[in-house]
């Protein structure tokens, strides 16, 4: 294997530039002391602190148990919506009228209309999560179907195949890429939404734990709990969407 080769394995250029960021922090970090921005080792400290106590399972748990709930609500819906777009042309156009305006509506309108009617309770923020990640998921899902091959659906008839058999061996495979890449995004998504939701009128998750932090002037905690919140998105990209993209490519 050649050094080049090498070089791209272990990501020595993200590695110099990471190494890059860290003693430019420090510095920044020395020079306008903690409480504006803490330094690494002080946030290093802080990520094992919280990972030996388990806290962060607790929050981290908790944040991730609601974004499942209303992120996983909003791919059910975006399933609906998909096959209401292919079934009908009519509905594939309200559908996506209907989505152009989820789309244009702001993440903060959404959170005070979940405050208004579910108070401060779990169902604020996987109100928010839903109307926020559905139109992401759906759009890709709408777009998908759009972009089924309609010759091989005239093929399908030519051999006779019935509705179902069309759509396993047609459909699915067409649009389960799209809805592969809507989750991706969306789930990003819905982490950072939820987090912004959770400041208002919960007791746990990360985005309740950052506003404590913040209130109590324990800014390293801040930074710990954001670097939390990239390792949880890394991992679940990695580990989770990852394995469905391989396996994905593999079935086709």
């Amino acid at each position: 294997m050649s050094q080049r080769e090498w070089s791209a394995r272990l990501h020595v250029p993200t590695v110099g530039v990471m190494a890059l960021i860290v003693a430019v922090w420090s510095l920044l970090s020395w020079r306008y002391g903690a409480y504006v921005l803490p330094s690494p080792l002080a946030v290093a400290r802080g990520l094992a602190e919280i990972v030996g106590s388990g806290e962060v399972w607790l929050h981290t748990g908790a944040s991730l148990a609601r974004i499942l709930v209303g992120f996983g609500g909003a791919v059910a819906a975006a399933i609906v919506l998909g096959l209401a777009a292919f079934v009908s042309r009519l509905a594939r156009g309200v559908v996506g009228d209907a989505l152009a305006i989820l789309n244009a509506t702001s993440v903060f309108v959404w959170i005070v209309i979940s405050i208004i009617w579910f108070g401060l309770s779990n169902w604020a923020p996987i109100f928010t999560t839903f109307m926020i990640t559905l139109p992401v998921v759906a759009s890709n899902l709408v777009e998908g179907v759009a972009n089924v091959d309609r010759r091989l659906l005239e093929m399908g008839d030519v051999y006779r195949l019935s509705g179902g058999e069309k759509f396993r061996a047609i459909v699915i495979p067409s649009t389960l890429p799209f809805l592969v890449a809507g989750m991706k995004v969306g789930f990003g998504l819905a982490l950072k939404v939820s987090v912004v939701a959770e400041i208002f009128g919960v007791t746990s998750g990360i985005g309740y734990i950052m506003n404590y932090s913040r209130e109590i002037l324990a800014t390293q905690m801040v930074f710990v709990w954001a670097l939390v919140m990239i390792l949880v998105m890394m991992a679940t990209d990695t580990l989770v969407f990852g394995a469905i993209s391989r396996r994905l490519a593999r079935w086709k």
